[in-house]
């Protein structure tokens, strides 16, 4: 056997009971840094998935009166994966009147959208239906309150500059995003409308273009055409690295159309906001759990400098026979190093069963380069 394998031996038979501590002491440190990474990096991967799952509509891409939608729309393909891409209509209109019963009902400035016949599964979150059926002309609740029609009445489209036109009810929905739905895109916040209009109807995109074909071709036109977007990209799974990483798709984009479209970022506004709780949880998590790390590892070192006085009597012994320096580094080591390889296999058996039994979390490839670091971070602290 060589000497380093009889060192081992001797530490094993004769040392196993003062290794102990020190074991345990690597394998808390180990343990707590891994378990605190993993905990930081999962919370803020789950708050980068939830904040995903909350945006009804990735990109509202206005597109400038007077481009081609189809010319955008290849841009888009071409500057970035989508999973969907819908084009949706957005007219201004001077009211809507309704008579009913011997009485006639106005409403004031209001908006009429065209959606395509997918727009309900392609974005279910943007349209709640209430009553009728989802396809043809919708009214919003709110203006059907106003103008007190339902299902199957008839209502007075007044167009801004062209006559108006009659329509049909067949149903009667709620918009639950009308904040996002209507937001100015390509406006500073401070000039942007601050309420969502109150009078909406919702006719079929073919329908839309019947009725604002001329306005959409004009300059000025009260009519204008958006895409809207959701991404299908694989984001980092850190809030801010995400937050950077869609603001880059975006710009790529927007150089890409040369002044043809403007983007309504909702993804990376949503994502500004989760990167600051991302921010404040590590933080968080830090003061209430990196203390805890400390102290392990003082621990640890409290525990091996008690043997301080038997390793330096060891050493005296070994530099009578004829050891150098470098022979006792090594045989040093070693048992820093069997201390470290124990201490790492208790710390991964304590980490898998916090991590993954208690509370499901997945080790993906961050968590194993957390843990890997936590390792060498505790044998550096063993030697």
């Amino acid at each position: 056997m060589s000497t380093s394998g009889l060192w081992l031996a001797g530490l094993m038979r004769r040392r196993a009971g003062r290794m102990l501590p020190a074991t345990l002491g690597i394998s808390l440190t180990i343990a707590l840094l891994a378990i605190l990474g993993i905990f930081i990096n999962s919370s803020a991967a789950t708050m980068t998935r939830r904040a995903l799952g909350d945006v009804p509509v990735d990109w509202q891409i206005e597109i400038v009166n007077g481009a081609s939608p189809v010319v955008v729309e290849q841009q888009l393909r071409h500057a970035v994966r989508v999973r969907t891409v819908d084009p949706v209509g957005y007219a201004s209109v001077s009211g809507f009147t309704a008579s009913n019963a011997g009485t006639t009902q106005s409403t004031g400035a209001g908006k009429v959208l065209g959606i395509t016949p997918t727009y309900w599964t392609d974005f279910p979150g943007e349209l709640r239906a209430m009553l009728g059926r989802t396809a043809g002309v919708l009214i919003a609740q709110q203006t059907a309150a106003n103008l007190h029609v339902g299902v199957g009445d008839s209502i007075l489209v007044n167009r801004t500059g062209l006559p108006a036109v009659t329509a049909r009810i067949d149903g009667v929905i709620d918009l639950p995003q009308a904040d996002a739905l209507f937001q100015a895109v390509g406006v500073p916040a401070a000039a942007a409308p601050q309420a969502p209009p109150d009078n909406v109807i919702v006719v079929p995109i073919d329908t839309w273009n019947q009725w604002f074909a001329s306005e959409v071709a004009a300059p000025a036109g009260a009519a204008r055409m958006q895409l809207h977007v959701r991404l299908d990209p694989a984001l980092p799974p850190d809030p801010r690295d995400a937050f950077v990483y869609v603001q880059r798709l975006a710009h790529n984009f927007e150089a890409r159309a040369a002044g043809g479209a403007v983007i309504g970022d909702n993804l990376a506004a949503r994502l500004d906001g989760v990167r600051e709780d991302a921010l404040y949880a590590r933080v968080l998590f830090l003061f209430l759990g990196l203390p805890g790390a400390i102290l392990a590892i003082i621990l640890t070192f409290a525990v091996s400098a008690v043997g301080g006085d038997r390793r330096r009597r060891e050493q005296a012994l070994l530099r009578v026979r004829g050891a150098t320096t470098a022979n006792i580094l090594q045989l040093q080591s070693l048992e820093a190093l069997l201390v470290s390889a124990l201490a790492g296999i208790i710390a991964l058996l304590v980490v898998w069963a916090i991590s993954r039994r208690m509370v499901g979390i997945d080790l993906g490839p961050t968590q194993i380069a957390v843990i890997l670091t936590a390792l060498a971070i505790g044998t550096v602290a063993a030697l």
